[in-house]
């Protein structure tokens, strides 16, 4: 139905943002933002037929250099995830007869990837031993950072567990619960330790006081009617960090890189590690185990 008319880009856009919607719901936002610098550089009454490859080139040059609120300009590797982003929408559209523009024509961008953080076994333990669980907020952290360390969950999902995925606890002392990703909208099972499912007893024991008006894990706050969302669990594990005195940036998604490579010190081998961390594909596994310095001397070493 595209063919027999011009489409105008922000009718474009929309179109593919409904498409990108129906199958996942965590590249949306991120989506239709970077395609939002995309209509403020050609206006959102140009018409998508009319971009070429060379108009491309040349919006790329100029997110190279946008400013930011605070200073600087986008990074290097923001400007390569819109450049994909893009890459992906004239795909969709020259796919449907639409659009001319060959993806293959819109050149990425090489630059050096950040160092993804790891959390350690001992990062761990030394971000525990700063909080006190006798004191609500500090036990709801630690049952937090003790799930993102037992199960390697991702931020989303955590935020996504309700009370109705829990299950009960095992006659080994271990715990899980149901949980679905949405990068793949998919049900896994995690799995957690008796330390952690101490603490959430505890914790459970408290929220059965609280009038909650929703079925998720975690409030907002002590009481709160709103699920707890992803910036709050990423203050919780920054402030407990600096509270323990770790000279590095740890965010949420750190634990589950952490997890990936204590597993393997542990003698596991990637099979395992996909099943933990409830990888789709095996593929993105191997990224996980990319800076893995004590597998590699091991490996290494053997050949020296």
């Amino acid at each position: 139905m595209y063919l027999a008319n011009s489409i105008s880009l922000s009718d474009a856009i929309s179109v593919y943002l409904d498409w990108k919607r129906t199958y996942t719901t965590t590249a949306y936002d991120s989506y239709k933002l970077r395609l939002g610098d995309l209509t403020a550089y050609f206006g959102e009454e140009s018409i998508l037929q009319e971009i070429t490859p060379i108009h491309i080139a040349s919006f790329i040059n100029h997110l190279k250099q946008k400013p930011l609120k605070n200073g600087g300009v986008l990074s290097l590797s923001t400007v390569s995830y819109s450049i994909d982003i893009i890459r992906n929408f004239f795909d969709f559209w020259r796919g449907r007869g639409v659009s001319n523009i060959n993806p293959k024509e819109i050149k990425r961008i090489r630059h050096v990837k950040k160092y993804k953080e790891v959390v350690t076994k001992d990062d761990f333990e030394e971000m525990i031993e700063t909080l006190d669980e006798r004191y609500y907020s500090d036990l709801v952290k630690k049952l937090a950072i003790h799930l993102l360390w037992d199960t390697g969950m991702r931020v989303s999902e955590l935020c996504d567990l309700k009370l109705a995925d829990l299950g009960g606890q095992k006659e080994n002392g271990l715990r899980s619960a149901m949980i679905r990703t949405r990068k793949t909208m998919r049900y896994n099972l995690a799995v957690w330790g008796q330390e952690t499912n101490r603490l959430l007893n505890i914790y459970l024991g408290l929220r059965l006081d609280m009038e909650v008006a929703h079925d998720y894990l975690f409030c907002s706050r002590r009481g709160g009617s709103n699920p707890i969302t992803r910036r709050t669990i990423e203050r919780w594990v920054k402030d407990t960090a600096d509270q323990a005195m770790i000279d590095k940036p740890i965010s949420p998604h750190s634990f589950r890189h952490g997890k990936a490579h204590h597993m393997l010190d542990q003698g596991a081998n990637q099979r395992d590690i996909v099943a933990v961390l409830r990888h789709a594909n095996p593929v993105s596994t191997f990224h996980y185990l990319s800076l893995n310095e004590n597998r590699f001397l091991e490996v290494a070493g053997k050949y020296l």
